[in-house]
Order: C-alpha cells, then structure tokens, then sequence
C-alpha cells in the first residue's frame, strides 16, 4: 500500500509545479507576444542573441549546483544548509566579478556577435548576472526540502515582474531605438530575480526547518556536492553554449547565403524567439514532472528499492510520449492561427510546423537524463548531447549558407540535436531492447487516437462554416474542442498508467 501511494504524491507534487509553470509560461508568453508587436521580429532576434551570451555565463557561474545542492539536501537534510552558504558566498564573489567583467566588456561581446549596437542590451544583463544565480541556489536547496509550493509561488512573483518590467520599459525606450527598447525589456530580469529572491528568503526564514541548525557537513560533503554539480553542468553547459554558437553561426552564414544583417536578425528572432518558444512551451509539464521525479528517484535508487524505481521511470516515460503526442498534433496543425493571430508574424508559421515534434523529444530526453542522474551515470547524457550538439553545428554550417535553406537548416539542426541526445539516452537504458509489443501498440494507439481527434475537430469545424460563422469564432471552437478531446483521453491514459 505504501508504495501504491508515492506515485500519486509525485503527480500532486508535478501539478503544484506544472500549475505555477503555467502561470509562469502565460505570463511569458504574454511578454514575449506584447514586445514582438513592438520591436518586430528583428527586436526578437537581437533580444535572443543577447540572451544566449547571458545563460551561457550563468550556467558557467552556477553549473549544476543548485541541482546537486538539491540533491543532497533531499538524502543529508541537516548538512545542507551549511552547505548552502558557503556555496551563496561563493557565487555572491563570483557573480558579482562577472557581472561587472560584463558591463565593462559590452562592446567586444556585441562585436563577437555581430551586431555593435547590442552592447547596451548586455550591460543591461549586467545585474542579473549577479542575482539569479544565488536565486536559483535558494530554489536549488528548497528543492531539496520539497518546498514546492515555495518555488512555484516565487517563479510567478520573478516573471510578473520581469514582464510588468518589460512592458512598462520598452514602449518608453522604443522611441530611441530598437536597441534601447530591447535592453529596457532585459531590466525585467533583474527586478524578477530581486523580488523573487526577497520573497523566497522571507518564507524559509519564517518558516526554517529545525534540522538546518543541526550537525554541522563533513569533509567529504564539498567534494561530493561539486564533483557533482560538475558533472552536472558538463551536461547543462551543452544546451547555452550550442545557443551562443548558434548565436554567432547562424546570422553569419545566413549573411553568406545573400541575406542582409537586419533580415538574419529576423529569421533568427523567428526561429529562437518564437518557433522554439511555441515548441518548448509544453515541455512545462515534463519539465515540472522531472522537477520533482528526480529527487525521488535518486532516493530510491540509493535505498535499493529498484522496483519502485523502474515503476516510477515507466510511469514518467509514458506521460512523457502522450503529453508530446497531444502538444505536438496541435502545434502543426494551428501553426499559421499561433504565427499570424497570436504574434503577428506570418513568416513564422513553417519554422513552427518544422519543430512540432520538439515536445515529445525534449520531454523524452529530460526524463531519460534525470533516471541516468539518479544512477549517478551523469556522463551519459553529456555524450549524448555533446554528440547531438557537433552535428547541430555541422547542419547549420553547411545548410544555413545555401540559399533558400535558412529556416529548413536551422530546424533539421535543432530537431537532429534533441533527436541524438534522446536516442542515445534510450540506448544506455536499454530502452530500445525493453521495448515489447505491447508498448509499440500502446504508441501506435496514442497516434491514432490524436489523429482521429484531429479528423474529428476538423470536420465539425467545416459543418460549423457552412453556416456562416465568423472565421475566428471557427478557430477558437476548433482548438478548445481539440483541447478539450485531448483532456478526455490524457485523464482515462494516465489514470491508467498509475493504477499499473
């Protein structure tokens, strides 16, 4: 009875995170639609160029400590939080040296990535580079107590206020110039980070856990927690370093194809600013499932309880392909009303059908890492991703200098990169030989019943337009009846997952 019982705490625990996350991401979403129709796709793609030098040096200053630091805290409680502050003094000095590094070196960053002007949207980045690392130790190490509702509660106060930043900023700033309205909409994170840390640090103060004060860490606990959080990060780093590569790659060799610097920025805005935004936004849910799968199953895999272990991972697998079926049927199919209605860019709509199946890979390969963290096999995801991120550049260098291809290179070098890493986390599983009859039938049946949804929807979508309705009216109806289909059959597929 006892271990019937965890699994539905891991979907609770899952929810509280995904709720927030997707109060986080409307929010987000909010923004990022409110400046595209101020700066345009060009603001988009300067914005994202920025950005991928700014989470390539937080990743280099925290690494994967808040994760590891989480990690332990949920196996060694009492030993963590000493812990915790020698790792906040670490990164307080660390920090505050690369935020200032950054505010003096603008102008060259701006150069490396082609385009002089960003300098001022960099130095705007400068205080943030200070703050949300010690944010995320914070949420690292609440992690570790399964403060949930703590964490989530923070992630929507840091984006209210990034965004409310964002919006009170750029329409100020847009009348100087596009680069000054992107760097007003960067402040936002700095602000964000600030409030989130003061709220995060008022509740563990008020409410602190007796055992914090208890037995002071060993020696062997530093050492532990940062060959870890090494280990971590080698993997981690790949994602923002393949994003600043690509920073620098893609508007060059588009250059190389014939297209001007203000149209690179454009396509790049596109395809990083809003394609990957409408792909990566239903990974929320796998996203919050391994938020919490991942200190529980490190628990289990350390007190050998293999079997609630495997039941956990399949459970975690099997919401990982049905939620990335769901997301991703919807995206192709209403990818011009996403591109057209909801940003007003109608270039975006084949670099957003190009990169529908992102959900279910990205879910995938994040569940498939964090059961290879808990094995403590922390070096295979890193090779998988490593190996997925030189045949990205490979693609991009290749393919995104012939004309025409820009946008069908930028998604084969995306889609191959997750595609990589994903299968070769399923090799060191073993998940390819595990795979029975009975799972590819359950798959097939999945893609069946999606397609047959949408079949469905879009049938009752043209009777409804033969009688007259307004065109929007159709398309709203279309995607909450889709939706709501969708949710139907995700509530009998899971139900029947945790009562396996």
């Amino acid at each position: 009875m006892k271990n019937n019982l965890k699994l539905p705490l891991i979907l609770k625990q899952t929810m509280v995170r995904a709720n927030a996350m997707i109060v986080v991401k409307a929010i987000g979403l909010v923004g990022k639609v409110f400046m595209t129709r101020l700066v345009g796709a060009e603001g988009i793609g300067l914005y994202q160029l920025a950005y991928s030098f700014y989470g390539l040096i937080l990743m280099i200053i925290s690494g994967g400590l808040p994760t590891a630091l989480g990690m332990f805290t949920a196996k060694h409680t009492a030993r963590g939080w000493r812990l915790f502050k020698v790792f906040a003094i670490f990164l307080i000095i660390t920090g505050l040296a690369c935020s200032v590094l950054t505010f003096w070196l603008s102008k060259p960053i701006a150069y490396l990535l082609g385009y002089p002007k960003l300098d001022v949207v960099i130095r705007c980045f400068s205080p943030a580079i200070l703050a949300v690392p010690l944010l995320s130790l914070l949420r690292g190490y609440l992690q570790g107590l399964e403060r949930y509702t703590a964490i989530a509660l923070s992630e929507i106060i840091e984006q209210t206020a990034r965004i409310g930043t964002l919006m009170w900023l750029v329409p100020i700033f847009i009348q100087s110039g596009i680069e000054l309205a992107v760097g007003g909409a960067v402040l936002g994170t700095f602000t964000g980070a600030l409030l989130a840390f003061a709220l995060l640090t008022a509740i563990f103060m008020y409410n602190r856990p007796s055992v914090a004060i208890s037995p002071p860490s060993t020696r062997t606990d530093l050492p532990l927690v940062v060959h870890a959080s090494f280990a971590i990060a080698l993997t981690r780093l790949l994602n923002p370093v393949s994003d600043f590569m690509d920073a620098i790659i893609i508007p060059q060799r588009l250059q190389v194809a014939g297209v001007s610097s203000k149209e690179a920025a454009e396509m790049f805005g596109i395809v990083t600013g809003i394609a990957l935004v409408v792909a990566y936004m239903p990974t929320l849910i796998t996203g919050s499932l391994t938020h919490t799968l991942t200190m529980k199953i490190t628990a289990d895999w350390q007190n050998k309880d293999y079997s609630l272990f495997y039941k956990k991972n399949q459970a975690a697998l099997q919401i990982a392909w049905v939620w990335g079926l769901a997301s991703g049927f919807f995206i192709f199919e209403y990818a011009s009303e996403i591109s057209l209605f909801v940003f007003g860019i109608q270039n975006a709509e084949i670099p957003i059908k190009s990169l529908a199946m992102l959900p279910l890979l990205v879910g995938l390969r994040e569940i498939t890492t964090s059961i290879l963290w808990a094995q403590n096999r922390k070096k295979t995801p890193f090779i998988g991703l490593g190996t997925g991120v030189l045949v990205n550049f490979m693609i991009l260098y290749s393919l995104v200098a012939i004309p025409g291809l820009g946008y069908a290179g930028m998604s084969l070098g995306i889609i191959m990169l997750e595609l990589i890493a994903t299968a070769w986390n399923f090799k060191a599983l073993e998940l390819f030989q595990r795979t029975n009859s009975r799972t590819a039938v359950m798959l097939l049946v999945d893609i069946l019943v999606f397609e047959v949804i949408l079949i469905m929807v879009t049938l009752c979508s043209k009777l409804l337009s033969s009688l007259g309705w307004p065109q929007t009216g159709l398309i709203i109806i279309e995607i909450l009846h889709y939706c709501f289909w969708c949710a139907l059959y995700l509530k009998v597929r899971l139900k029947r997952v945790f009562e396996e």
